[in-house]
């Protein structure tokens, strides 16, 4: 079990009856979330807006900081987002993080080392601990209760990786494994949405894994129609682009956060998109960041 299947076991709990609309949208983000000869050309449209708005962005970042320390773990206390720029299309940033993992290094592990992650979530409906917590956690790599459909459709970071080493080059094809991968547990939900929140959740286990297998999970996204982009900030209180998929009558946009840098996952965001009694429109009322992953050789052992 990763920290996204550990935040949806919150729903253990009833919630009140207006918190609804944010329980289907928190279910749908933790159910999880080309070819090389064409040339390369200037994918100025997000690039372009995105440097446009580069010297706001920075004012926002150091007024930020100035006013609130960063704690020991280089997570301000209470971080709330300082901006959203949308980016548009999510298609050509999808392509660009492709080629960049592709011409990357593997992560690898070997049977019986762990993965060791830390992170930092803010659920506002936690009336208890409103305001960041930090978790570490240790997955075994190779973990047989996790595997061959054995804990429904969670997957051990070994078979994740046996996934993404055997994908296809075919984009559609990567969809169709992704499906069957993560299988649909919602009836209503639409075999692009299915699609969507399978690659998506690839993209969040992938703690080991081989570039250009995750390459092509990457391209693969960037076929699904909708998937927009924003550059954001996470909990952390770090740059990201976000990816999400709404429709028009979603009240709360689920976004999966990739690091700017090396365009791995990052985290995840749960943001109204309309006010009501409860929250206002752009409140972040799920929010996680991912600090560190790492390859450890015993459980308990820190990078």
């Amino acid at each position: 079990m990763d920290e996204m299947t550990a935040v949806r076991e919150l729903r253990a709990e009833a919630p009140a009856a207006e918190r609804a609309p944010f329980l289907a949208g928190r279910d749908r983000l933790l159910r999880e979330a080309t070819g090389r000869s064409r040339a390369r050309r200037l994918r100025a449209d997000w690039r372009l807006m995105a440097a446009a708005t580069a010297a706001l962005i920075t004012a926002v970042a150091l007024i930020g900081t100035q006013v609130i320390d960063r704690g020991p773990d280089g997570v301000r206390p209470g971080a709330r987002p300082g901006y959203t720029l949308e980016l548009g299309s999510a298609k050509d940033l999808l392509n660009d993080a492709a080629d960049a993992i592709a011409a990357g290094p593997a992560v690898t592990a070997r049977d019986g080392q762990w993965i060791y992650v830390k992170s930092v979530e803010t659920n506002l409906t936690d009336d208890e601990k409103p305001g960041p917590q930090t978790d570490e956690d240790w997955y075994a790599y190779a973990d047989p209760k996790m595997e061959d459909g054995k804990a429904g459709d969670d997957h051990s970071p070994r078979e994740e990786y046996a996934f993404l080493k055997n994908l296809p080059d075919d984009p559609a094809q990567v969809r169709a494994k992704a499906r069957a991968f993560f299988y649909a547990t919602d009836k209503s939900e639409s075999r692009t949405q299915h699609e969507y929140r399978a690659l998506t959740a690839v993209l969040s286990r992938a703690y080991a894994y081989d570039p250009a297998g995750l390459a092509k999970v990457y391209r693969a996204l960037a076929t699904i129609p909708g998937v927009q982009a924003a550059e954001v900030q996470d909990e952390a209180g770090r740059s990201a682009y976000a990816l999400y998929r709404t429709n028009a009558a979603d009240t709360y946009r689920d976004e999966v956060l990739l690091d700017p840098a090396t365009y791995l996952y990052a985290g995840y965001r749960h943001v109204a998109r309309t006010g009501d009694l409860q929250w206002d429109k752009g409140d972040v009322v799920l929010s996680g960041a991912r600090l560190v992953t790492a390859v450890v050789d015993e459980k308990g052992e820190r990078p």
